[in-house]
């Protein structure tokens, strides 16, 4: 190789190093935004998870009770009409 060629190769040496150095750079920037933006989803998903959890409770109540009310009804009406036999 002659002097011409090794400066070349040295040039385009460089040059592919400075696009891998600025292509590292911007995947650090893309990573720390997914890490930003999944803590942000997370804090979201806690959120709808205590939602849900308080409307299955609520649920939950308002069944047993529409459970109880419904053997009250019944045993009040079989009352009723027992006593028309």
């Amino acid at each position: 190789m002659t002097k011409g060629q090794i400066d070349a190769y040295r040039g385009e040496m460089q040059s592919r190093l400075e696009e891998l150095t600025v292509m590292n750079a911007e995947q650090n920037s893309n990573i720390s935004n997914v890490k930003e933006t999944l803590g942000d989803i997370k804090t979201l998903l806690k959120e709808q998870n205590s939602r849900v959890r308080k409307n299955e409770n609520m649920l939950s109540s308002i069944t047993a009770i529409g459970g109880v009310l419904s053997v009250v009804f019944s045993g009040f009406i079989a009352w009723l009409f027992k006593g028309r036999l």
